[in-house]
């Protein structure tokens, strides 16, 4: 597997000065390469993220079976984040013998906490407030932007950010429990897995009290229902080389794993409403315990691809290949502002609907929106990234002005 000389951002590894070999233990200072697979691993989860939400806004998710089918397996994307995330900062920090958690704390949250409070008052000025006429209320109304921030709920995909900052405050935890059991890494990740099952059994099934009710919906915006995958994100940099060599020559077992296992949670899901009258859209349908072996395996397949593509044909692909360095350093400040421009390509009505989907129709409403939503954060991220504070904006450095 290709390996490379990196440093953790906020969602992932970019390049810096040789550091250290992760291996199966603290050790010293060698030089490692560059994790060109990480790269293609994180684009294609930021595009596939932006699918879904386009997809979900351009139709009726609460009523349609085809949506929420897709919507139901492409939930891994969702899990890919903290597993990458995991895997990132693991990789940076496991063999790093002067690893000091202020230190980490320092540098690494106000890489999130200052785009997450910048883009939720964003999000609460222009849909909250401006979409609803409200716009001369905001100095007087700031107590309800408050209670939107403390949970993530300014913009719908801004909880990711609010359990991001929940991962950086916990990961020297993580970092001490897989440096303590080195040698039993797998009752470690089987510990966690036991774990996952549980949590998610609990928020399929249990119907929590009139008293509890009203926060433990919340769940979905606290690290707690994505552990496992921060574990097995974190587990997989320690022992990257040995899963490479594991995954050699296994294409068609993990196609086959990931049919089977895609089949199976699309059949439970399937069967619940059709047979037992469940509803068509479940909030809690990323949490499902029937959609945990395809969530694994499907990040595992993601990951295998990238890591071959990596190894075998990244140098005959340099336009692609450049491609995905571009999206990748781009992907999460384009997380950031894509629902802005989602918002405004929506906004304008005709009878009630969306202009954009009443002129073109489906399913070519939702493939335009997607590629402009794209198109337009991108655009935007460029502009933002070329201001001064382009840290706190996009949550990565300025880019200096090109001179003719």
């Amino acid at each position: 597997m290709t390996t490379a000389v990196t440093r953790a951002t906020d969602t992932g590894v970019q390049p810096s000065a040789p550091q250290s070999t992760v291996g199966s233990g603290v050790a010293g200072r060698t030089r490692r390469a560059y994790l060109h697979h990480v790269d293609l691993i994180r684009a294609t989860t930021f595009s596939l993220v932006i699918f879904v939400h386009c997809l979900t806004q351009t139709t009726n998710e609460f009523t349609s079976l085809p949506v929420n089918t897709t919507s139901l397996l492409l939930h891994f994307t969702r899990n890919t984040f903290f597993a990458l995330t995991g895997f990132v900062l693991m990789y940076q920090n496991f063999d790093k013998a002067e690893f000091s958690t202020l230190d980490f704390w320092r540098r690494r949250i106000k890489l999130v906490i200052f785009p997450y409070l910048i883009w939720s008052f964003i999000y609460w000025v222009v849909q909250a407030m401006w979409a609803n006429g409200r716009l001369s209320d905001v100095p007087t109304s700031l107590n309800e932007f408050g209670k939107l921030v403390v949970w993530g709920l300014s913009g719908f995909q801004m909880y990711f950010l609010f359990v991001m900052l929940q991962v950086y405050l916990l990961f020297p935890l993580v970092l001490w429990l897989v440096r303590a059991t080195v040698g039993r890494h797998r009752l470690l990740l089987a510990g966690s897995l036991a774990v996952q099952v549980a949590i998610t059994l609990i928020i399929t099934y249990w119907e929590p009290p009139a008293s509890v009710a009203p926060y433990w919906w919340h769940h979905y915006a606290t690290f707690i229902p994505y552990q496992f995958f921060i574990f097995y994100g974190a587990i997989a940099a320690v022992h990257r080389e040995e899963i490479a060599a594991w995954l050699s020559g296994k294409a068609w077992w993990l196609v086959g794993a990931l049919l089977l296992t895609g089949g199976f949670a699309v059949g439970v899901y399937l069967y619940g409403v059709k047979v037992q009258g469940h509803p068509v859209h479940d909030n809690d349908s990323a949490f499902f315990p029937t959609l945990i072996p395809f969530l694994i395996v499907a990040m595992t397949c993601l990951y295998a691809a990238a890591a071959h593509w990596a190894e075998h044909w990244r140098e005959f692909t340099p336009r692609f290949a450049r491609a995905v360095s571009f999206a990748s350093n781009r992907s999460f400040s384009v997380f950031l502002c894509h629902v802005l421009v989602l918002f405004f390509l929506l906004y304008p009505k005709v009878d009630g609907r969306p202009a954009i989907l009443a002129a073109l129709g489906q399913p070519w409403g939702t493939a335009v929106v997607y590629l402009a939503t794209l198109a337009g954060s991108l655009l935007l991220v460029e502009v933002l990234r070329h201001l001064p504070g382009s840290l706190y904006l996009t949550g990565r450095p300025r880019l200096p002005l090109r001179r003719r």
